[in-house]
This record gives structure tokens, sequence and C-alpha cells, in this order.
């Protein structure tokens, strides 16, 4: 029990530091990329200069407190579920590429439940240039769960797929399960998973931006398959990746941290310490 006690407060600490130290690059990258992908079809320049000339400096924070709380809260629940639900699976799969994608699953499913009323605060700030922009209006059960599909299908395509490459990658890169990933390893894991995480992930995200973005009544009511097909035949390949340099970056930043902390709480908590045991 006093490992567990350990391992959650750990994951608080690591999780909570994580997003003191990238929220403030992260944010101004989600902020021109969200924007980007309500506009489809402006440059980045264009995206700025339309920020900035709307509401100043300041408008590249538009959003900042519904993503703050977003990622704090998922520090609660996220890291012991990437650690313990593998560990549980263990005893019943031993295919570790299937436990992983189980347990992304769930996450998934969970999470979009917590984040998807903070995802659509965010979405409406950072696509409304309007200087008396308030929150409170849009907190109704209707309203707050706007994209709820969209955001669901994004969180689980987003966990299967970066917890299944994390794994395949990780443990490539090693001579022992047991064994810490070098720096060059992280650095090499941490950019593969990002660059996969992308090519899978970042579709569903522009679908779940227009969805939830202020005026959205062309994409509100229509299916993920709909929006697909509007998006791609208006805008092609571009239009479903619009804003992917800004994500990638940001994805890059978050995994240079999530690669080696999850490594090391696996190796201390999790399933390779399990491995170790046996």
């Amino acid at each position: 029990m006093g490992d567990y006690v350990k391992a959650l407060i750990e994951t608080q600490v690591i999780g909570a530091f994580r997003v003191a130290l990238t929220m403030p690059l992260e944010h101004v990258l989600d902020r021109i990329k969200t924007y980007k992908q309500s506009k489809q079809g402006i440059t980045y320049i264009q995206s700025y200069i339309d920020i900035k000339g709307a509401r100043g400096m300041i408008g590249l924070y538009d959003g900042f407190s519904p993503s703050f709380l977003r990622n704090m809260v998922k520090q609660y629940y996220r890291w012991p579920m990437m650690i313990f639900i593998p560990q549980i699976l263990n005893d019943h799969i031993h295919n570790q590429s299937i436990n992983k994608i189980i347990t992304g699953a769930s996450i998934g499913l969970f999470e979009s439940c917590i984040i998807t009323p903070f995802e659509r605060l965010k979405t409406l700030k950072m696509t409304s240039m309007s200087t008396g922009f308030g929150y409170f209006k849009y907190i109704t059960f209707e309203s707050i769960y706007v994209g709820f599909r969209i955001q669901t299908t994004r969180q689980v395509v987003s966990w299967t797929n970066y917890l299944y490459w994390d794994h395949k990658v990780r443990y490539a890169l090693k001579a022992e399960p047991g064994q810490p990933l070098s720096l060059v390893n992280s650095l090499i894991a941490s950019s593969l998973s990002s660059i996969l995480n992308i090519l899978a992930v970042h579709p569903f995200d522009t679908i779940k931006t227009l969805v939830q973005m202020e005026g959205n009544q062309n994409f509100k009511n229509i299916s993920l398959y709909e929006g697909f097909k509007i998006v791609y035949k208006n805008y092609g390949i571009s239009g479903l990746y619009a804003g992917w340099q800004a994500r990638i970056i940001a994805y890059f930043c978050q995994a240079l941290l999530t690669t080696p902390t999850i490594d090391y709480l696996e190796r201390n908590y999790g399933i390779s310490k399990s491995k170790k045991q046996q």
C-alpha cells in the first residue's frame, strides 16, 4: 500500500510540474492552432495578426483559464490510470500491445466525460474575438457538452495511439525492461510518439474545433463522417491537418516530459517492475 500512496503522490507532483513548465508556451501554440482550424485556409501569420489586432497580446492567452483547469484536473487521474490499469490487466492479458490499447480506450472514455466542458469553453473563447465574451452564458448542460461525441472519439484515438506506440518504441530502445531510457533514447521516443500521434489524431482535433467553436451551426448537428467530408471537399488534406505544425511542437514539449516520466513510473510501480519480479 505504501508504494501505491507514494506513486500517487509522485504522479500528482510530476503532473503539476509539467503543467506549470509547459503551459505558457503550449497555450499560445494551442490558441493559434485552434484559431487556424476554425478559419480554414489562413496562414499562421494571418492568424497571429487577427488575434493581436482584435485582442492585443493578451489575446494569445484567450481561453487560458479553462485550459489550465483542464490540464490540472487531468493530472489527478491520468498518471495513476496510465500506470495501474496496465499493471492490473497484466495479470490477465499478457499481450502488452492489447493491454495498452485497452488502457488507452479506458482513459479516453473516462477523460472525455471530464474535460469536454473545459474544451468547449476553451474553444469558444479562442474562436470568439468579442471583448465582452463571458463563460457563464454557455454553462448549461446542453451547451457545455456540445461536441461530446467527437471529443470522445478524439480522446480514445489519442490515448490508444499514444500508449501503444510509446510502449513499442520505448521497449524497442531498451536492452532490458527495467533499464532506464537514456537522454538520446528519450528524445527518439518522444519525437516518434509525437509524429505518430499527430498523424492519427489531428483530423479529429480539427473537426472537434469546428463543432465546438463559436458560430458552429454548419457542424454542430452533423455526424463525424459528414464533418470529414465537408472539410476534405473544401480544403483537402491540408484542411484536416490545419495547425499541425503548432500542435506537433506542443506534443513534443509534452512528450519530452511524459515519456521519461511514464518510463520511470513503470520501472518503479508498473509493468516493468512486475516483469523484473517474475
